[in-house]
């Protein structure tokens, strides 16, 4: 079997350009003169190297301007985002299944594969005979082996989800593949891929570590438990929603060539198992405050240290970052406007994000069924603002807008400069994304700390790469339970908690009639998504579970705006449309990579892709 492995690898290597291999074959770590695999996991360095690439494909949301699939580029693919400089088509306007942008398959499969080996060969290194000798970095306990074996299950796990979020149903993929296999395996039905994933996680979380490691510094990029237990959470609640459980009901047809239908039909006892995970997760969660929302009690300085610094309410984050220092095309240039220096400006805020956010009164700018408009919005004229005069649409709004948004007449953190996007302001037009197409700039996640030039401002600040935060955990339990019980009182506990620490007051006490309401609970809910984890990677998957890209809410088709950067201070502040974008039904799901289906007989397309 080892060498059949290693003869599989050769064989794509000499054949690679010509021949694609399929994606379940042999890793690419058998390269570099090993001709017997079991060296790997003869030697302790290079059993811990193989399992340290085993998290190489973790998400990694501070990659916020490339297409990568485990990147942030979901921001953009969403009504949230636009750049110029991450692909100006982007998957937001019409593509076929041809398009390689974003795709996760074989960058999934291929670290599913790395987990699968370790699994099967990785063994303890006791020294000659069993006998501890030598330095602890000769040996590998059998302790050391239980905990990596389980950690790596927990990544074989997670890699088939985040399979699952963009394309449905997908091939399991639970062991390692010879010359002698049969590669070419048909996608599972979406229930079983769900109940996979959810066994896993259940078999690993006991030989995890089981407290978070918010003090361990060395081991943070590490799961635990808790992050399994998170995961599962978000499992069920996802296996729950519309788009999983018989909702899109195109998909309902498809079928695999031996007549496994792969969608399921509706299952309401789903809801009662997202709520038991969910609460599984958040009593681990309460249980000595392991993880807790990040709250000072000022809403301004949690919402912005939240993202500056390891804390409680970080669940999983991963050590790898891009957020650093100002210069090239990193986070914080990116976000900095051209009137400061090293700024870039190209990560531009859609008008309709600017829109969502709440005022500080807690109402909207404009009524929705569960809310009405708040009397103190106004879109005319001009007040001030940190000393400086600016549209009174930017004045009085809540916390998390003047953490999220760089808009005309803010003040510049640092160096105290105003920036001006209006025609004739400081915002340089005469070079790419000198003026943000839509009028607005990405403020989440700065740094108030780094600058270009000013005395005594850091070079760089390395901050966490969130993966798991429990604001998420504690609305998708809000969801939950209003889908099994409206009346449940923990609905409106976890989506109070996280209003609260954005300064809002409880949203029962803005509309009484919406206590037990499950239209209008769940209505709120996705309304506090959409500003709590704005720009973090999860609205485009938001809309698309929940099957509300087609109406107003979650609009992701057709005309968007942002500013009028054309005009003069005045006229600036007029919405324009800026970009037409596509949604059709088909983009509910992700076509499987047309390369893919062209080397198979078996997979079948997801529907509406040709």
């Amino acid at each position: 079997m080892k060498s059949n492995i290693v003869k599989l690898f050769v064989a794509c290597s000499l054949i690679f350009g010509v021949v694609s291999c399929n994606y379940l074959d042999v890793s690419d770590e058998l390269a570099g003169g090993i001709t017997d695999i079991s060296e790997v996991f003869d030697n302790v360095a290079k059993t811990k190297a193989w399992y340290g690439q085993v998290y190489d494909n973790v998400p990694d949301y501070s990659r916020m301007w490339n297409s990568a699939g485990m990147g942030n580029i979901w921001a953009y693919y969403a009504d949230e985002l636009y750049s110029r400089i991450s692909n100006n088509t982007g998957k937001y306007q019409e593509f076929s299944s041809s398009d390689k942008d974003s795709h996760r398959w074989s960058t999934l499969y291929g670290s599913i594969r790395q987990a699968n080996i370790f699994l099967e060969m990785a063994k303890p290194i006791m020294g000659k005979e069993g006998i501890v000798t030598g330095s602890n970095a000769d040996l590998l306990l059998e302790s050391d082996v239980i905990e990596m074996k389980a950690n790596v299950r927990f990544m074989r796990a997670l890699y088939h989800f985040y399979l699952m979020e963009l394309y449905g149903p997908i091939p399991i993929v639970d062991h390692s593949f010879t010359r002698e296999d049969d590669l070419d395996i048909p996608r599972a039905p979406l229930d079983s891929v769900i109940n996979f994933i959810d066994r896993e996680l259940l078999a690993a979380m006991p030989d995890m570590h089981q407290e978070p490691y918010h003090d361990d510094a060395e081991h943070r990029a590490l799961p635990t438990k808790g992050v399994a237990l998170a995961l599962r959470a978000k499992l069920w609640v996802y296996a729950a929603s519309p788009l999983y459980n018989g909702g899109f009901r195109e998909a309902l047809s498809v079928k695999n060539e031996d007549g496994a239908q792969l969608f399921p039909d509706y299952d309401e006892s789903k809801w009662q198992k997202a709520v038991d995970a969910c609460k599984d997760f958040v009593d681990y969660a309460d249980n000595g405050k392991r993880y807790e929302l990040y709250d000072t009690g000022n809403p301004d300085e949690s919402i912005y240290k939240l993202f500056q610094d390891y804390n409680n309410e970080i669940i999983w984050a991963t050590a790898k970052t891009n957020w650093g220092k100002l210069g090239d095309q990193n986070f914080e240039s990116m976000i900095t406007p051209r009137c400061e220096p090293n700024g870039l400006g190209g990560i531009h805020v859609v008008q309709e994000l600017v829109d969502a956010f709440y005022m500080n009164d807690g109402l909207p700018i404009k009524g929705t069924s569960f809310l009405p408009k708040s009397p103190n919005y106004m879109e005319d004229g001009f007040g001030t603002l940190d000393g400086y005069e600016v549209s009174n649409m930017y004045l009085g709004r809540e916390p998390r807008f003047y953490n999220t948004i760089t808009f005309s007449g803010k003040k510049w953190h640092m160096s105290g400069t105003e920036v001006q996007f209006y025609k004739g302001g400081n915002a340089d037009k005469s070079k790419p994304d000198g003026a943000p197409v839509t009028g607005y700039l990405l403020y989440k996640r700065a740094c108030r700390e780094v600058h270009g030039t000013a005395h005594n401002a850091l070079k760089s600040k390395f901050r966490p790469s969130i993966i798991f935060r429990l604001a998420d955990f504690y609305l998708l339990y809000a969801e939950a339970v209003n889908e099994v019980n409206p009346n449940d009182t923990r609905v409106l506990q976890y989506l109070n908690a996280v209003r609260k620490r954005a300064g809002l007051p409880n949203i029962e006490v803005l509309n009484p009639a919406i206590v037990g309401d499950k239209d209008l609970q769940r209505a709120a809910i996705q309304r506090e998504r959409r500003i709590e984890l704005a720009t973090e990677g999860q609205r485009y998957f938001d809309v698309r579970r929940w099957m509300i890209a087609e109406t107003e809410e979650g609009r992701q088709g057709g005309e968007f705006h942002g500013m009028n950067i054309d005009g003069n201070k005045q006229a600036f502040h007029t919405r324009m449309r800026f970009q037409t974008r596509s949604f059709k039904r088909k983009n509910y799901w992700y076509p499987v990579p047309l390369e893919e289906m062209q080397r198979s007989e078996v997979l079948v397309q997801n529907p509406g892709w040709d």
